[in-house]
């Protein structure tokens, strides 16, 4: 009997390559895997991962050449992009995927999917509804902000002992790491039926920026100091690093949700995580220790 076969499109992100990896590692035996990137040759991390077929698959490409690439899959996963456009791109690919004959899709969302008066609301509330028409079997795995999000500091901790956010050091909030992510969605993907039509908050952990100083001072054995800066100067050192306007201000809608104690952001229920997986989620120091040489 034929393995179901699970493509992931978008495989070449954080998200999505998290996911192949898991995906080989854990259900190569289970489902035939499919790695749905621009270019092949480029995709050198995933390169020789037990089971993984890469393919060239493209949101936002030809139509009619995507619904052929998605004929004969089971089980999509469709890794939403971080366009502007990407509620566009990602419902265009669900409906060459129901062209297609697929049977179930697995879309990544955002925690603020419900709040539509948001940049980043507006545009998974409109995504999440178009799936949910289509009538194909499907669920969303709303994703909060990332723990890798972290990376950010690392010159200023390098350089100074000290890293910078506009956001509230004393307020928690419940951030996911990548690869929590990418093992949840391989979990639901190698067993969709188990998964039909449900929203997962998927998050990691609870800190705050004050817990990240902390555990970063721990690893690196020196005192690592959190600095307040005001909304305005840290929209403008994003908006030199290459970030769109857009990206930052849907960024700071998040960081100000944060400031404000939403449930939103700080989600109270931790367990969606173990519910998928039957593992525990990444705590905020073992994620630490796993980077700290780089932070040295």
């Amino acid at each position: 009997m034929a393995k179901p076969v699970v493509f992931v499109i978008g495989a070449s992100g954080n998200v999505g390559a998290a996911t192949v990896t898991a995906l080989s590692a854990k259900y190569a035996d289970k489902v035939e895997i499919r790695a749905g990137v621009r270019n092949p040759e480029a995709a050198d991390k995933l390169k020789g991962l037990n089971g993984v077929t890469l393919v060239a698959a493209e949101m936002g490409g030809d139509r009619d050449k995507l619904v052929t690439t998605l004929r004969g899959v089971d089980a999509l996963f469709i890794v939403t992009p971080g366009t502007k456009d990407r509620a566009e791109l990602a419902i265009s690919t669900a409906e060459a995927a129901k062209d297609a004959g697929v049977k179930f899709l697995l879309v990544v969302s955002v925690l603020t999917a419900d709040l539509t008066n948001t940049i980043f609301g507006a545009q998974f509330t409109k995504l999440e509804r178009a799936v949910a028409q289509l009538g194909v079997t499907h669920s969303f795995l709303r994703l909060p902000l990332f723990v890798e999000n972290y990376w950010g500091f690392k010159d200023t901790i390098k350089g100074h002992s000290a890293f910078y956010s506009p956001v509230d050091p004393d307020k928690p909030f419940t951030p996911v790491v990548v690869s929590d992510a990418g093992n949840a969605a391989a979990a639901i993907l190698s067993n969709p039926i188990a998964h039909a039509n449900q929203k997962y908050n998927l998050v990691s952990n609870r800190h705050t920026f004050k817990d990240v100083a902390a555990s970063f001072s721990e690893a690196l054995g020196r005192e690592v100091k959190y600095v307040h800066v005001p909304y305005e100067a840290a929209k403008q050192s994003l908006l030199q690093m290459g970030f769109q306007d857009w990206q930052v201000d849907g960024i700071f809608e998040l960081d100000k949700l944060i400031d404000s104690g939403s449930h939103i952001i700080n989600q109270e229920d931790l367990t969606h995580y173990t519910k998928i997986t039957g593992e525990k989620p990444t705590e905020l120091k073992t994620w630490i220790a796993s980077v700290k040489a780089a932070f040295q």
